[in-house]
């Protein structure tokens, strides 16, 4: 018997494929993330889930990464004080030596 295949979206599952789904992956998904092309075009981000009947592919919501990027605050030069009066060359020299 060939198993159903179903691509799915996370919002969508039932609370009972919520539950198998974190029993499955107990330490989280991070590593078995898969990502493919869906007719459109656009890349999709997705988890692969089997059960007895079913191959699914469980989508994840999408991030808009320019969005969370202007949440990530760089440091830039006048976060580090005294940046411009520290002498590195002592540092470096006892390391050659």
């Amino acid at each position: 018997m060939v198993k159903q295949r179903i691509i799915k979206a996370y919002e969508q599952l039932s609370e009972t494929l919520v539950e198998k789904l974190k029993q499955k992956y107990p330490d989280g998904y991070d590593d078995h993330i898969i990502t493919f092309t869906n007719p459109r075009g656009e890349i999709e981000v997705a988890i692969p889930f089997e059960t007895e009947d079913i191959y699914y592919l469980i989508k994840l919501p999408r991030t808009n990464a320019s969005e969370d990027e202007e949440d990530i605050e760089s440091p830039t030069y006048e976060d580090f004080d005294n940046f411009e009066n520290l002498d590195i060359s002592d540092d470096v020299a006892d390391e050659e030596e």
